[in-house]
């Protein structure tokens, strides 16, 4: 009977720490995960950037066509639809700044999740693994 009564308590320890494990594996998988969204977003951000850039060139490349044109004595209808297009180009142009700067605190947010998360739940985290004894199941928890 007393060895029964120590697998069944070994069993038990065996259970609770693999709660522990799970526990401690999704808090990491959660700030991995809020890390990489940040520095995703961060990325995004940049790539928006970069083709906004583009489209400004692109922009003032029109536009001095339309003024080569203009010297040159094309008609003024064809003139006109070459500056159109740079504006339209511009007017592109605060939209993806706009978006550019949201997707930049959507990250800077995400990074902020991270921190918060882990100053509310690290030093539990780092408890249940350094505990000497088993952790009671999660279910206990859930009510506290």
């Amino acid at each position: 009977m007393g060895a029964e009564l120590e697998r069944s308590h070994t069993g038990a320890a065996v259970a609770a720490s693999g709660g522990v494990l799970e526990t401690v594996v999704r808090y990491g998988i959660i700030i991995a995960q809020l890390t990489v969204a940040g520095i995703r977003l961060r990325g995004l951000s940049e790539q928006v950037r970069d083709t906004y850039r583009y489209i400004e060139g692109c922009s003032s490349g029109v536009d001095r066509l339309a003024q080569q044109m203009a010297s040159l004595k094309v008609d003024v209808d064809t003139v006109s639809e070459h500056h159109e297009a740079a504006a339209v180009m511009r007017s592109v142009l605060d939209e993806a700044d706009a978006m550019a700067a949201d997707t930049e605190d959507l990250a800077t947010m995400f990074g902020q999740a991270s921190d918060a998360h882990q100053a509310d739940y690290g030093t539990v985290a780092d408890k249940a693994r350094s505990m000497s004894v088993p952790m009671a199941e999660a279910e206990f928890y859930s009510n506290r």
